[in-house]
Order: C-alpha cells, then structure tokens, then sequence
C-alpha cells in the first residue's frame, strides 16, 4: 500500500510539474508529424495481464511490426522529432497516466510486448508478479539501448539474445529485493544519471 501510495503521489506532481511541457509537446508532434499524438500499445502486466501503455507517438504512423521493437536509433520508421523526443525519453512521460489507472508503478521492470513475454516466459514468470514500471536499474543501464542495437548488424537477433536475458536477470534480482528502499535507491539513480 506504501508503494501504490508513493506511486500516486509522484505521478500526481510529474503530470502537474509537467503538464506546461505536456501541452507543447502535445502540439508540436500535431503540428510536425500530425495525428494521433500518442501512440498506444499492448504490454504485459502483472501476472501476465495485458494493458494498454501510452506513449508519445515518435514513429511513422501504422509503422511497428510484430515484435514491436526498433532497430536502434537509426530506425527509419523514427521521425525526426521522434529522434529527439526518445533520445532524451520525453515519449515515456504519458506512463505516469498507466501508474495513476494502476496497471504500472513508477519502479519495476519496463513493460513488455506479449510477443515476448510468451517467448520467455521463464524468465517473465519470475519478473511479473510485479507491476511492469517506468524506471528499473536495468532500463537506466541501458538507457542508451537504443545507441547500442544501432550499432549492431542483427539487432534483433542481439536484442533476443543478449539484451532480452541480461535485462531479465537484473529484474528477477530487482522483484526478489523489491520494497521502499529499493524504490527509492532507483529514482536516486535515475535523477543522478540526468544530472
């Protein structure tokens, strides 16, 4: 309940603190890319039920393909704009909206498409039963993952085969030593990565 409690809270001041920024990057994608301004998409929850997860739309419209993954930074489905709203991780902020409805919290493992969570389920059996999250050590580890699947000649093949076990295996440890101490250790981590 601490937690669930923590979550509104911080969500609550992001959407308000923000909410001057939400507005102009809400009409800066309508006037540079067009419609739809967010770009929804199915995730895995906890205990493997499905959600809708908003974000900034920062890809051609009608453009993901089944395993829902880029190919880096180099992705010509990206925009322009998109370029710069993902290298600087604007497009998550409409996730406080998926912590405030209940079905994220602001720490715990990024959410999944199902694509994936039915390929390893192993591994993801272990991750969701917690709620998915916008922050986790292992998403600001490689909060330049994009940078590195650009560099890779398979990066699909690199994404499935490393990324994909790596990040699990740090998020397995994160859901066994879950609790308020660890939520705060990752949002003290996240804000000295900005800084």
């Amino acid at each position: 309940m601490l937690i669930r409690f923590l979550d509104i809270v911080i969500s609550l001041l992001a959407l308000v603190l923000l909410s001057p920024v939400f507005l102009i990057l809400m009409l800066i994608i309508l006037i540079v890319d067009g419609s739809p301004v967010f770009f929804v998409q199915n995730r895995t929850g906890k205990n493997f039920s499905e959600f809708r997860m908003y974000k900034f739309r920062t890809m051609i419209r009608d453009s993901e393909d089944e395993k829902g993954i880029t190919t880096g930074s180099s992705d010509v489905r990206i925009t322009r704009l998109g370029q710069k709203l993902r290298k600087y991780k604007f497009d998550e902020w409409p996730q406080f909206f998926n912590v405030l409805s209940g079905s994220m919290s602001v720490i715990g493992s990024r959410p999944q498409i199902p694509y994936y969570t039915r390929k390893f389920e192993d591994l993801y059996s272990q991750i969701l039963v917690k709620k998915p999250g916008i922050l986790s050590p292992s998403a600001i580890q490689y909060s330049n993952e994009e940078e590195i699947l650009a560099a890779i000649d398979d990066p699909v093949s690199y994404y499935e085969n490393h990324l994909i076990p790596v990040k699990c295996r740090m998020d397995i440890e994160m859901v066994r030593k879950f609790g308020v101490k660890l939520y705060f250790n990752a949002l003290f981590s996240f804000v000295k990565k900005i800084l």
